[in-house]
């Protein structure tokens, strides 16, 4: 069950350039992101799933991927466990930042793939160095 806190809309969400949010614990120890990720059909939408899949393998003691297809169900859970929630959109459809307003949710943190200067191409258009690049934004973030 939401408490009322979870059920108001979390502060504004920022762009990587302007968030003012902690991403460390009092501890000093680094919070533990859930990565929602657009997962739609086109190559950025296709991009934001395999970054997000990919930094919850090689890190999966910092990350955590989710679709945004699926619904919001793994960002609940994730909010219960202390997570910071980063919204991953494709383009400016914002697909999974619909869906977390759906729920009545905001993430901390919010990306565009298209705002990490990949252009919205055909689907195939999908290169490790777009991956790579994506992660190394989420990473900043």
């Amino acid at each position: 069950m939401k408490t009322e806190e979870q059920k108001e809309p979390l502060k504004q969400k920022e762009s990587l350039s302007g968030r003012i949010n902690e991403t460390k614990e009092p501890s000093g120890k680094k919070r533990s992101t859930l990565i929602f990720a657009c997962s739609g059909l086109s190559n950025t939408g296709k991009l934001t799933m395999q970054a997000a899949s990919t930094l919850a393998f090689r890190r999966p003691d910092l990350y955590r991927a989710a679709a945004a297809i699926k619904g919001p169900g793994p960002v609940e859970d994730a909010l219960s466990e202390g997570f910071r929630v980063l919204a991953l959109d494709g383009c400016e459809d914002r697909c999974a930042t619909k869906k977390l307003g759906e729920a009545r949710v905001q993430a901390e943190i919010y990306l565009m793939v298209t705002e990490l200067g990949i252009e919205k191409t055909n689907p195939s258009d999908v290169k490790p160095e777009y991956i790579e690049k994506i992660i190394r934004a989420i990473k900043e973030a």
